[in-house]
């Protein structure tokens, strides 16, 4: 399933130029991975899917308010939080990356893509949610692939608004518990696959 067709299964309708900025985003994500190990080695057709394609079917499944602002913890290669900077410009994304190297890919991909939704931070969670600029902003704060929910929760927590939303991605066997519910949805380009989001509402 290409990228066009995985937006026509999820519901989402994007513009051709926005697909195209999807495009150049993958293509960076390919070249950077060689020297960064930003993900696991894999064909671009296979990072599409089990990136690209994932991020985007994050957010239909948690559908962060319209113009709202949006953390992601541990950025990383701009997962899902580029993705969804690129799916709905009227999100105001910081994309929070301590380690300098990928934070340096980031602020290239933002300058690239010209992403003016998006701004880089190279912070950890905790510092982030200590900062009177940050602090208890966010309507969605979310993290893929960088601790199980509880955990975030206490990194993160003191970053997301009264009613917002932490939401973290979980494995097909975690168990979710309170204070956290559970969101899931098939996954289209796989068959038999269920995507399940652990979240939080402040």
């Amino acid at each position: 399933m290409d990228l066009e067709e995985a937006c026509r299964a999820l519901g989402l309708e994007l513009s051709d130029s926005q697909l195209a900025l999807l495009r150049r985003y993958l293509d960076l994500l390919v070249q950077w991975n060689r020297r960064l190990d930003l993900v696991a080695p894999a064909a671009p057709d296979e990072l599409l899917r089990a990136h690209v394609l994932d991020s985007l079917l994050l957010l239909m499944m948690i559908e962060p308010p319209e113009k709202g602002m949006v953390a992601d913890v541990g950025s990383g290669a701009g997962l899902p939080g580029v993705v969804w900077a690129v799916a709905r410009p009227d999100l105001w994304v910081l994309l929070l990356e301590p380690r300098r190297k990928r934070a340096a890919f980031l602020e290239r991909v933002v300058l690239e893509l010209r992403l003016a939704n998006a701004h880089v931070e190279p912070l950890r969670a905790e510092e982030a949610a200590a900062s009177p600029q940050y602090a208890r902003r966010f309507h969605v704060v979310v993290a893929r692939a960088v601790a199980g929910p509880y955990r975030l929760l206490q990194l993160a927590g003191g970053l997301v608004k009264a009613g917002g939303l932490v939401a973290v991605p979980v494995g097909p066997q975690a168990e979710i518990r309170p204070p956290f519910r559970e969101v899931s949805r098939p996954v289209p380009w796989e068959p038999g696959k269920t995507r399940r989001v652990a979240v939080f509402v402040a």
